[in-house]
């Protein structure tokens, strides 16, 4: 039997983010706050302000690219 069959399927997609003060979870796209600061990223919770996530622009994974 494979391991992925019986492992607990989450109704999270794997874009959906989560803040651990308050449980608001959404898409990045769908509501987070976003501040870019030259090479920093910092997203914020929309709902209690708490900072879920805070990197510099090189360690943050780029999208691909449309060809």
């Amino acid at each position: 039997m494979n391991a992925d069959a019986t492992a607990p399927q989450s109704s999270r997609g794997k874009s959906v983010l989560f803040c651990a003060e308050c449980r608001f979870e959404s898409a990045l796209s769908d509501g987070w706050l976003v501040v870019s600061d030259g090479d920093e990223r910092t997203v914020v919770c929309p709902e209690c302000g708490h900072v879920a996530d805070h990197r510099s622009e090189r360690s943050a994974p780029t999208p691909p690219h449309a060809d």
